[in-house]
Order: C-alpha cells, then sequence, then structure tokens
C-alpha cells in the first residue's frame, strides 16, 4: 500500500504507541552511546507521522524497528516489534 493511501492510526492506537514510545525513552536510560542513538532513530518519526504530519508508512516504521532489533539481538530489553505488530494487527506466520 503506497504512503499517501494508508490510513492514520486509530485514537487507540496512538495511544498505545505512546506507550510504546515511553517504554523506549525508559530503555534509553541504561543503553550504551550507539545503541542509544539507534533506538532514538527508530523512532523519531513516529510523534509526528501517526498524527499526518510527513508521511505514514506503516511498513516503514515496522522496518526500523526490525533494523535497530537485527542489529542488537543480544542486547535489546524491550521488543518494539511485538508490541507494534499487536497495535497495528500485524501478522507475521
Amino acid at each position: 500500500m503506497g504512503t499517501s493511501k494508508q490510513k492514520l492510526p486509530t485514537a487507540e492506537q496512538r495511544q498505545a504507541v505512546c506507550d510504546l514510545m515511553h517504554e523506549a525513552f525508559v530503555e534509553l536510560r541504561y543503553l550504551p552511546e550507539e545503541q542509544a542513538h539507534d533506538l532514538a532513530y527508530a523512532f523519531h518519526n513516529l510523534p509526528k507521522t501517526m498524527y499526518g504530519r510527513g508521511h505514514w508508512n506503516i511498513e516503514g516504521e515496522r522496518g526500523r524497528f526490525m533494523r535497530y532489533q537485527t542489529k542488537y539481538k543480544t542486547n535489546l530489553g524491550f521488543d518494539h516489534v511485538v508490541a507494534f505488530d499487536a497495535i497495528f494487527n500485524i501478522s507475521t506466520s
């Protein structure tokens, strides 16, 4: 689905994304510098795009979390991909 045709998250989904961002902010306090930078990068567009500023693209947002988790698979505190998938009913099976 193209970025211009994707529906924006519902109010309930936006609230859940805010909870997900909260988890990331807590985790940032305990991460080494490069990993903290990469986690911040994975989240930095969400506050604007989920409200329609910029281009909301669910695959792009999820892809940033996947890249982060692949890079740091041995030092993950929270599974952002599983949480994101639950919010947006994404099935990976």
